[in-house]
């Protein structure tokens, strides 16, 4: 029986992806929450990196239904932009988003030198990303009119820890 998992893959956006992700950030953030687009689409996102959640089952052109970027700051891997289209929220996607990025960051070695991520949460969104396993720190902040709070989550990092056996080889444990 088909999985969660199976029909929705997070994976770094193609040119072609990138449109449309900027195209449900617009929809969401500009034609929905109201920010102004010039703040919206920024320099930032040609150093970027997307990633975009799709949709392997939908029939339409277009199968991407969300997507983050990811910066590098000083103290850790940062995840922003993170939007689901409104019709997917509510029905986990967001978290299989969140968990490929993390995953991403703890793979790449783009990333090594952070212990953490982080990301400036909507006020009003940030149980979600409690339900993920972030924690607020700080005060919060006004960003276009629209308080949010940081919040960072660590990088797990799977590693094989190895012992020597009786035969002088090692072993993963």
């Amino acid at each position: 029986m088909p999985t969660k998992t199976d029909q929705y893959k997070v994976h770094v956006a193609s040119k072609d992806e990138f449109k449309q992700a900027l195209r449900i950030r617009v929809r969401v953030f500009v034609d929905i929450q109201k920010f102004p687009l010039n703040e919206e689409v920024d320099e930032l996102d040609k150093i970027a990196t997307h990633l975009v959640i799709i949709d392997t089952h939908r029939d339409v052109a277009s199968q991407v239904i969300g997507t983050l970027r990811i910066l590098k700051s000083p103290e850790a891997a940062k995840f922003g932009r993170v939007v689901i289209l409104p019709e997917y929220q509510g029905q986990g996607i967001g978290k299989l988003l969140m968990q490929g990025a993390e995953a991403y960051v703890a793979e790449s070695p783009e990333y090594k030198e952070y212990e953490y991520t982080k990301l400036g949460s909507q006020w009003d969104k940030q149980g979600f990303y409690v339900s993920c396993g972030y924690e607020a720190k700080g005060d919060i902040y006004d960003d276009t009119g629209c308080p949010h709070i940081w919040m960072y989550k660590p990088i797990v990092r799977n590693h094989l820890c190895h012992v020597g056996n009786v035969n002088g080889g090692e072993k993963p444990l």
